[in-house]
């Protein structure tokens, strides 16, 4: 439904030229957040170009800005936004780094990033805030680890790489892509923010050095109330940090999550981090990894160790043959535990012709929880083109998350979810206290039919990419939530009775439920 949701127009610029230059196989990520303020999500993609050099011409179209009509279809605002930038992008990530109430966009490029303060309305000016990274960056998250109520930014660098050096690779006669460990790691960053300035304290602040970062999630795994992060990195060991006192302290190895379970480093590409085993776990973190390595679902044990479900739950089997990317968190059938959507695609467009069995194009994923805890995994078909980011927000107001998917070298695809759960769902919208103001680490719990939901507010996640940071709620047969509660970033406490399905609360930090609005079709 792409055509007639108005994105037709976009196709993913790659500057591919037969030349198998690495940086041609990244992109592109996206964003689904209310760039206008009308209460619906709009998208924002990037875009790549030609290469070398990384600066596009003029006339190259850049990243892309489609604001939502409110039924789920775009047009094209691009022209005047200010947000078209025209570096060689990789992703994107949002968070309202200034405090005034509008969602700014940070922009993850080969060559300098980008951030875009909004200014309403769908406009947004680029501004020079110390953020300015220089390197290969490939996912950002906004969150607060130094607890001062603004948000800070971790930007998550792949590979120290100079596309106009690089020497190409072969197997047997072929030419193709090279392998990451061809090239050295390019350290990660965390910058704080100092009242709308931010200054780099990756080094004093703890961040380690040794990463090829692709995918970045914040979420609180250790129950102190602060979030941490976990880094999903290619060909090196992936990164838990847990945040202690404005400081990171790395702890993926010891806590089972830094390796795979035969001690071999893999190919982490995106990251969530979420209750994923409705109550029979700890925090769970998801990881999609290169094919012949499954995608990870490791989920918080005793004594601060995460345990393997990978097989147990069956994510592992089923994304071996595929190269996973972007990920999104949605409940498919409002029956209160979190499905999970992978994009999938090869890196190697000449797949087939020396890794048997493979191929460019795979299937995307949806990843459904059933009733024994179990993930069944349901291909969409048929496969399109290679899938990188992926975002996941209820685009036509209907009450249950959509997908978008963004394809390397190709377009756009919309996976329009019409599972008429909006009687089962509850939407909740939270406005935190500036100058965090879309609180950013709080959590919402609910009390459902005997079960207990928890879900929290996080930036960053998937690949590339920013979904819907709104919690959804879903309350099964039960069809409404006996208790609410919230948790604010700052720590306050808040709590709400019965609430029935069907409908989208905002919660305003210190005046709760302000407003509420009915789900269903547009």
């Amino acid at each position: 439904m792409t055509g007639a949701a108005g994105l037709a127009d976009f196709r993913h610029d790659n500057g591919a030229t037969g030349r198998h230059h690495y940086v041609e196989t990244m992109g592109p990520g996206l964003a689904l957040f209310d760039a206008d303020g009308d209460e619906d999500l709009d998208l924002y993609v990037v875009d790549g170009g030609p290469l070398p050099p990384v600066t596009a011409p003029a006339e190259a179209p850049g990243n892309r800005l489609y604001l939502n009509r409110g039924d789920g279809t775009f047009e094209d605002a691009t022209a005047g936004s200010g947000a078209d930038d025209r570096g060689y992008g990789m992703g994107v990530t949002v968070g309202d780094y200034d405090g005034d109430g509008r969602p700014d966009l940070y922009v993850l490029n080969y060559g300098p990033n980008a951030l875009y303060r909004n200014q309403g309305g769908g406009r947004f000016r680029r501004v020079e805030a110390g953020v300015e990274d220089p390197s290969w960056s490939v996912s950002g998250a906004f969150f607060d680890y130094d607890a001062d109520g603004d948000l800070d930014l971790y930007v998550a660098n792949y590979l120290r790489y100079d596309v106009r050096r690089e020497e190409p690779c072969r197997a047997g006669t072929l030419e193709i892509y090279c392998s990451p460990e061809q090239f050295p790691p390019a350290p990660d960053r965390l910058y704080r923010n100092d009242r709308g300035r931010f200054t780099d304290v990756s080094r004093e602040a703890g961040v380690a050095e040794d990463g090829r970062g692709m995918g970045v999630a914040a979420g609180d795994v250790d129950g102190d109330g602060d979030q941490d992060l976990y880094v999903a990195n290619d060909r090196t060991r992936n990164f838990l940090y847990l945040v202690e006192g404005g400081r990171l302290r790395e702890v993926g190895s010891e806590s089972g999550v830094g390796y795979s379970l035969d001690g071999a480093v893999e190919g982490g590409m995106g990251v969530v981090i979420a209750d994923l085993t409705a109550g029979d776990g700890g925090p769970a973190i998801f990881l999609t990894n290169f094919q012949k390595e499954p995608n990870r679902l490791y989920v918080a044990g005793a004594g601060g160790f995460y345990d393997d479900w990978s097989l147990r739950s069956g994510v592992g089997l089923r994304s071996m043959e595929q190269v996973g990317w972007g990920i999104g968190l949605l409940d498919l059938e409002g029956d209160g535990d979190l499905d999970l959507a992978v994009a999938n695609g090869h890196v190697f467009e000449n797949a087939e012709a020396f890794i048997p069995g493979s191929s460019f194009a795979q299937a995307d994923q949806l990843y459904v929880r059933g009733e024994d805890g179990t993930f069944e995994a349901i291909d969409f078909r048929p496969p399109h083109l290679s899938s990188r980011g992926l975002a996941a927000g209820d685009l036509d107001g209907d009450g249950d998350r959509d997908l978008v998917v963004a394809s390397c070298g190709g377009g756009l695809r919309i996976w329009r979810n019409d599972a008429g759960a909006a009687d089962r769902t509850l939407v909740v919208r939270l406005e935190g206290r500036g100058p965090n103001t879309a609180a950013y680490g709080a959590t919402v719990e609910a009390t459902v039919g005997g079960r207990r939901l928890r879900r929290e507010v996080a930036g960053g996640g998937s690949y590339a990419s920013h979904s819907d940071t709104r919690v959804d709620l879903g309350l099964g047969a039960a069809g409404r939530a006996t208790e609410l509660h919230v948790r604010w970033p700052n720590g306050a406490e808040e709590s709400a009775g019965e609430e029935s399905g069907g409908q989208l609360l905002v919660w305003r930090q210190g005046e709760g439920i302000v407003a509420r609005k009915p789900l269903g079709p547009t």
